[in-house]
């Protein structure tokens, strides 16, 4: 059994997307906590996709942890290797970087913001650190005052010695005008209350690339504007379909997946027009 385990699944495409790759079926599993943890001991499964609110709950249950999901604190695939070990790793940071590549948005050098801080900020976090950005901001609405990080730099090949990471309240980002790179973390604009847009992007001149998790509707109000102001952009929609193809390398242990990323989105963009 393949599915994607999650706490609300009414409005998930992941069945469309896995069963499209022609490979296994695939079901959505809709789970209290307490189902969750009936599931996970029992293992009766051959490969999971996880989806909030678990995708940190699930961490205990494996025997492994991917060294990637270990650095993001959050893990959406589950998978058994040959010897029947129940490994966890993280996907979204494939889908996520497969996104804004195809986009052009670049990462490296630029100042970044993220808004919303919960498990698809941990992923991009980590994702845009490792891609070279000189500073990371997130904004929250659980701090009233900044709250600063110093990363660190994991390798020598790292553009920079050490970056800042800063937590800050919504309030505070009219003092950042000078952010490059702005990243939607969070579900405002998604269906159905598609007229919600989470900032005004004329409030950022150096803003140069654009990035929504949401991916219905396809171009949410945010890209809109985006869109009008000449920004590149992307949608969550090829972050959605490439975290999938990658876990399917996971399930089958067979590559090549990748190679029906763009056929899938643009099946899918239709449905989200």
């Amino acid at each position: 059994m393949y599915g994607l385990i999650g706490e609300k699944l009414g409005h998930s495409y992941s069945k469309i997307i896995h069963e499209k790759l022609g490979a296994y079926s695939y079901d959505l599993i809709p789970l209290t906590r307490e189902e969750l943890d009936v599931l996970l001991k029992k293992r009766d499964f051959d490969g999971l996709s996880v989806t909030i609110p678990y995708k940190q709950t699930v961490i205990p249950y494996c025997d492994f942890i991917s060294p990637l999901a270990q650095k993001i604190g959050a893990v959406n695939t589950l998978y058994f290797d040959n010897a029947g070990r129940l490994w966890g790793t993280n996907t979204d940071y494939t889908g996520f970087l497969y996104a804004v590549e195809q986009a052009g948005i670049p990462i490296r050098d630029k100042k970044i913001l993220i808004l919303g801080d919960g498990a698809t900020c941990k992923t991009i976090r980590r994702a845009v650190w490792d891609q070279g950005a000189k500073e990371i901001l997130i904004a929250s609405r659980k701090v009233d005052a900044p709250i600063v990080e110093t990363l660190h730099a994991e390798s020598e090949a790292a553009p920079y010695a050490s970056i800042h990471c800063t937590t800050l309240n919504y309030k505070d980002l009219a003092a950042q005008s000078d952010v490059e790179i702005i990243i939607n973390a969070t579900p405002v604009g998604m269906w159905p209350n598609t007229e919600a847009r989470p900032i005004d992007l004329r409030e950022f001149p150096n803003c140069c690339g654009v990035f929504d998790v949401i991916y219905n509707p396809y171009y949410t109000k945010l890209l809109r504007q985006a869109e009008e102001l000449n920004i590149p952009y992307a949608s969550g929609l090829a972050m959605l379909v490439a975290q999938a193809t990658a876990a399917a390398v996971y399930f089958t242990g067979r590559d090549g997946f990748d190679s029906q990323n763009q056929r899938i989105i643009n099946e899918l963009k239709e449905l989200f027009s």
